[in-house]
């Protein structure tokens, strides 16, 4: 009989090309399919993951379902998937799902938190962006109160997006002052390519002092081509949960 499971995985995307299958180097989406293999008598398992995350980005919760026809449980396809990939991608949590259930189309909502480090450190390089200027933090969670609601994101995604709509509603967007990192969380119905990187770094040439917090405001609402849209490094951007 076919049954649905349902997987969640962290992974340290440093090395990877991404989450989605592509023929330019190694996924995190290629790797998992491939440890499946040997419970599938060879074939090929298509797994469906929540979100497609760009090269370098991490994640510490992402989701995604396959169909396979299997006697075993949850928890032994658990130890297989684990023991076949590498030790930068970890599956958290197996469960036998509804076929009802879609990873991508059944999520509600997204969240992401990108890390900003306030020094470098040899430690976090992997794991954070610390851009050499100081920072008005202020400025940093005016611009992030500004994000919240629903818009078009038109000037916050690649030219390469594929999606036809460019509307998302975001539900919350704040920046956490840390000891050694200012995080930004944010959380929508939907991302676009790149759009927290493409957020995150314009926010920063605000709070560097290149822009004005009202010139971020025109670039949301696409009433500027004059402000420099910056993409922050994948390295410190990270899939936090999907939530159902």
């Amino acid at each position: 009989m076919l049954r649905r499971f349902k997987i969640v995985i962290e992974y340290d995307g440093t090395n990877y090309f991404g989450w989605q299958k592509q023929k330019k180097g190694e996924t995190i989406q290629e790797l998992i399919e491939r440890a499946l293999l040997p419970l599938n008598g060879g074939r090929r398992v298509r797994i469906t993951g929540a979100g497609r995350t760009d090269a370098g980005v991490h994640a510490l919760g992402q989701v995604a379902h396959f169909d396979m026809e299997t006697e075993l449980d949850p928890g032994t396809i658990k130890i297989v998937i684990n023991a076949n990939t590498p030790k930068d991608i970890y599956v958290t949590r197996c469960e036998e799902v509804d076929k009802s259930f879609h990873a991508r189309f059944s999520a509600k909502r997204r969240k992401y938190i990108y890390r900003i480090a306030r020094r470098y450190s040899p430690f976090d390089r992997l794991f954070s962006w610390c851009p050499p200027y100081e920072l008005d933090t202020e400025k940093l969670h005016e611009c992030s109160k500004l994000v919240v609601g629903k818009r078009e994101f038109v000037r916050c995604c690649r030219s390469t997006c594929k999606a036809k709509s460019k509307e998302c509603v975001v539900f919350e967007s704040f920046w956490k002052e840390g000891e050694r990192f200012l995080e930004y969380h944010v959380s929508a119905n939907r991302f676009l390519q790149s759009m927290v990187r493409m957020l995150v770094g314009t926010m920063i040439e605000v709070a560097r002092g290149r822009y004005t917090v009202e010139d971020f405001k025109n670039l949301l609402e696409n009433k500027t081509n004059e402000v420099q849209v910056l993409t922050a490094p994948a390295k410190g951007l990270f899939l936090k949960e999907i939530i159902y």
